[in-house]
Order: structure tokens, then sequence, then C-alpha cells
């Protein structure tokens, strides 16, 4: 391959984007958040880790989906009743 024209620091190697090493963006990133799955689901399973619906999370997830969900309720029957 001919690197004529081509600044000196340039590679034969893949582009770079300038996103970061573990961008989801990037191949990388993609297996490490897959690596990472697997391995949450392995603990879940094995019994290391709580399975997410049970977190200290989850609770207050849950009530802004509710609290959307009764605004969207609301706007339907106010639409409806105008």
């Amino acid at each position: 391959m001919s690197t004529k024209g081509l600044p000196a620091d340039s590679s034969a190697g893949p582009p770079h984007f300038g996103l970061p090493e573990h961008s989801a963006l990037t191949i990388e990133g993609r297996v490490e958040r897959a690596a990472g799955v697997a391995s949450h689901a392995a603990g879940v399973r094995d019994g290391r880790e709580r399975p997410l619906r049970l977190s200290n999370w989850a609770g207050g997830l849950w009530l802004i989906a509710a609290a959307f969900g009764l605004l969207m309720a609301v706007m339907v029957v106010l639409y409806l009743v105008s």
C-alpha cells in the first residue's frame, strides 16, 4: 500500500474518528458493554448480585414511570372532555 500523499502519522489501520476508546459507537465499546451485561447476568444467576428490578433505583424509576403514565392519562381525559 502506498502512503504517498498521506500525513506522516497516518497508518494502514482502521480510521480514527476521535471517539473515546470505550464509546458505544466503537466495536471495543460494544464488546465491553456486552461483556458487562453477560457478567451481570452470570452474577445474578449465581447469587452474587441483585437483579436490577430489586435495586435501590427501581422504586424511584417506577415512581417516575407511574407519574408520567398518570400525566398522560389526565391529558387524554382532558383532550376527550374538551
